[in-house]
């Protein structure tokens, strides 16, 4: 199982009957799940699409999207996922750098593709509302739903083009080997009993969405899709549709549990919960433990794919960590100006070689050099290991903010904060000081019915911080993030400069 190209033949064949997808637009089993990805490849085919062409998905959390990626795959095409979330400036971009020769969308999204609908070969519309189009409908009444006849591909031919959430600048396409998913789910995933229920409320544009689509075939899992994500939604799901699994932002956990506060649910299907795509707060975790409901973490990035894994077995004491390195990585830490190593316990840039890394960014040679060089992945994060092996993440070191010459990272002030009762959510940046530098200021979104004060939060920073580290606190309503969840810091930095100034301490 070196590529991706058998995957969901193999698992029609194994479980056909196992139910692949609940959603309010209709439910499959795995054998309808392949036969349908079978049409549309059959679909792309006749299209002139060709091994290494590659083809964009702009779809919401739904059926069809993963149906789409199967079928791209089993014909070795190159799917992109796009961010439906994009505005039709910043989609031109991704556009102009992939050059997708068919783009599946969502009616809602069409207007981000407004720029390029001409500079694209077959525009497909897929869904709108809550049902399917009639063109895409139709794709399923007249195409055959037997295996394509393709070659086989090997693991070294690409599957996918991931962009990079990037929080500034241009986006930069990651480039995604078959092999590298297989080697993953080879060496990591244990076999587990299919049937069990995932709901998939993450973004499917985003990596580790990608990942949980090809597990989900992998596994055997059920994948439940629903129509609203508010935390009430997704409780009600869960207790409903007696949901075993999801994965989520941490935010997502933390506005689930402030519902979880007010009513009791019935949550006894999860066998566990996994949070990712920022940093996870290692109160969280234990908030989840102490109500019986295992959550587990990892880093990682669309470079690296995964890096480190943390679960409850490590101990409670050590989730402010994010685990572990897995196997077949090798890590290291270098000091980011002259490139050596730092001591053990020294935090240094995060550096790892391993069999799961991209192979470069899309018709950009000068980034990928930047970032890869002598088979190392240069993450731009900066990290430490403890004596135990457990690896922690300060954050990126563009954030770190100097005061008076002393290194402040701002992952050392959110963890802080993030246990104080009341905070739902926490960034941290730096602005200017008029003697010192730099100083950290955070940006705090507390519970509606919290008494919480900024003068409250600066005292309990006081008690676990050096004065140094103490930071300017600003109560906000919300965060600036981008299409991905993740908080977009610069932009924070620039309504920073532009509004009066917080007195300084």
């Amino acid at each position: 199982m070196g590529t991706l190209q058998y995957y969901l033949k193999n698992r029609a064949e194994e479980t056909p009957d196992v139910m692949a997808f609940l959603s309010p637009m209709g439910d499959y089993s795995f054998k309808e799940y392949n036969e349908r990805a079978n049409q549309l490849a059959h679909y792309l085919l006749e299209s002139g699409i060709k091994k290494g062409d590659r083809v964009g998905i702009l779809c919401k959390n739904n059926h069809p999207y993963p149906t789409i990626l199967m079928a791209i795959l089993k014909i070795g095409g190159v799917a992109v996922p796009l961010n439906w979330r994009l505005t039709a400036y910043e989609m031109e971009k991704i556009i102009r750098i992939a050059e997708p020769r068919v783009v599946f969308y969502d009616e809602d999204f069409a207007p981000s593709l407004s720029l390029v609908k001409n500079e694209i070969e077959r525009l497909v519309s897929v869904g709108q509302k809550m049902d399917v189009t009639e063109e895409f409908a139709a794709i399923f009444q007249h195409y055959p739903t037997t295996e394509p006849a393709v070659d086989p591909l090997v693991e070294d031919d690409l599957a996918l083009v991931l962009f990079t959430s990037g929080t500034t600048g241009m986006p930069k396409g990651c480039m995604i080997e078959h092999g590298t998913y297989g080697r993953i789910f080879n060496q990591f995933h244990r076999r587990l009993q299919s049937g069990r229920r995932f709901l998939a409320i993450h973004p499917l544009f985003h990596m580790s969405s990608t990942m949980n689509i090809i597990g989900s075939v992998y596994h055997g899992m059920t994948m439940v899709f629903i129509t609203d994500t508010d935390s009430v939604s997704i409780l009600n799901t869960i207790q409903e549709k007696k949901i075993n699994m999801m994965f989520a932002f941490p935010s997502v956990y933390t506005y689930m549990l402030e519902e979880m506060n007010r009513k009791k649910w019935d949550l006894s299907s999860l066998a566990g919960v996994s949070a990712g795509g920022t940093a996870v707060p290692a109160g969280l975790i234990r908030q989840y433990l102490a109500r019986g409901i295992p959550m587990i973490q990892g880093y990682g990035s669309t470079e690296a794919s995964i890096i480190s894994h943390w679960d409850p077995s490590m101990g409670p004491n050590t989730a402010d960590s994010v685990g572990k390195i897995v196997d077949q990585v090798e890590i290291k830490f270098v000091h980011p100006d002259t490139g050596l190593e730092v001591a053990t316990g020294e935090i240094g840039e995060v550096v790892v070689r391993s069999p799961y890394l991209f192979k470069g960014y899309l018709d950009n040679p000068e980034a990928t050099q930047k970032v890869l060089r002598d088979g190392w992945l240069y993450t731009g994060d900066a990290g430490r290991m403890d004596e135990n092996g457990f690896l922690y993440v300060s954050g990126r070191y563009k954030d770190m903010i100097v005061y008076g010459g002393d290194n402040v990272y701002p992952g050392e002030i959110e963890d802080v904060i993030h246990k104080i009762d009341g905070v739902l959510e926490v960034a941290v940046i730096g602005v200017p000081h008029p003697t010192m530098g730099e100083m950290a200021r955070a940006y705090v979104i507390k519970n509606d019915h919290s008494p919480l004060t900024e003068a409250d939060i600066i005292q309990e920073c006081s008690k676990r911080l050096a004065d140094y580290k103490v930071p300017q606190v600003v109560i906000v309503d919300h965060l600036p993030k981008n299409g991905l969840g993740k908080v977009m810091k610069h932009v924070l930095k620039e309504q920073a400069s532009q509004a009066d100034p917080v007195s300084m301490k």
